[in-house]
């Protein structure tokens, strides 16, 4: 295995998993204000970066990944690729199914009106509790990958 494809792959994890962590920030302490300004500009730059940094690292990881794991025998040759590929993919499926979508929807309220609805509040909560756990559901894959066990 090369240095630098498992470097990438790090690389690629830390864009991941940072910015995963750090859009729930955003948006909690955007919302936290109660300004629609805010609340707007928080909305639009989670997006812009999870098409950037997201989707970017969550792309390099599975590329990389998927490289790599041919050394250990392929894809679902340990448990502990099978456990990291599966956790990947419904933390993946959360973010394209659910919380694009609602912040798609949070962007089109945004737009439309100059303060918080009911229905931004609404879908809020479930961008959030969705997004809590598309958080958490990736971070055993570091133990995953660091131990081999599984």
């Amino acid at each position: 295995m090369s240095a630098h494809l498992k470097i990438i792959h790090l690389l690629c994890a830390c864009l991941f998993l940072g910015n995963v962590i750090v859009s729930g920030v955003w948006a909690a302490m955007a919302e936290r204000t109660g300004r629609h300004d805010i609340i707007k500009f928080s909305n639009r730059m989670v997006l812009i970066t999870d098409c950037l940094f997201t989707a970017t690292g969550a792309i390099g990881v599975v590329v990389t990944g998927h490289l790599m794991a041919q050394r250990f025998g392929g894809d679902t040759a340990h448990g502990w690729l099978t456990w990291s590929y599966m956790l990947f993919g419904f933390s993946g499926l959360i973010w394209a199914l659910v919380l694009v979508p609602i912040q798609l929807k949070q962007r089109a309220l945004l737009n439309r009106f100059d303060h918080i609805t009911a229905d931004y509040l609404r879908l809020s909560k479930v961008w959030q509790i969705s997004g809590a756990v598309a958080t958490i559901v990736p971070l055993p894959i570091v133990y995953l990958m660091v131990t081999k066990a599984a």
